[in-house]
């Protein structure tokens, strides 16, 4: 005796299978779901590297905001060049380009691959008294089109009493 198949088996069995709609559909949205997450690492990298080089701009103000600060400063030797009021810019300073990541152990295949962005630090001490100086550092630079500046301001005494 042969099988013989009944109408009731062969429904059964055509029943747990997928259809090609529901293929194409369920492939749809996993493609949807997969390019959305893709988008969204994408948007949260570029976040974080403006992040970084807005923490990089703050280190190069509080640089400068640190030699303002210890720079020797009395009555009998005067007063120091970067205390005199005025205006100091520097141009061309890079944020991401760190020129020591090519010592042994530091470098990797991937430290070329970062584009240098060029910072402008502007310094403004003015005068507040005989005695006492404003000093304001900006750092100013542009990331994927959008112009970024960090500023740092600082009051220094003269360390003579």
């Amino acid at each position: 005796m042969g099988f013989v198949a009944s109408s009731s088996q062969f429904k059964r069995r055509r029943s747990l299978a997928f259809t090609l709609p529901e293929v194409v559909i369920a492939g749809a949205i996993l493609a949807l779901f997969i390019a959305g997450s893709v988008a969204t690492m994408a948007q949260i990298n570029r976040w974080a590297t403006a992040a970084r080089l807005r923490t990089l701009a703050l280190a190069l103000a509080q640089q400068k905001s640190d030699e303002v600060l210890t720079t020797p400063w009395n009555v009998v030797s005067g007063r120091p060049t970067v205390l005199n009021a005025g205006t100091n810019t520097e141009s061309g300073l890079p944020l991401n380009n760190d020129s020591f990541n090519s010592a042994t152990g530091l470098s990797s295949a991937f430290t070329t691959l970062d584009t240098p962005v060029p910072a402008t630090r502007t310094t403004q001490v003015t005068d507040v008294s005989t005695r006492l100086v404003r000093a304001v550092v900006t750092v100013s630079f542009t990331y994927r089109n959008r112009p970024y500046n960090m500023s740092l301001t600082t009051l220094r005494a003269i360390d003579d009493i």
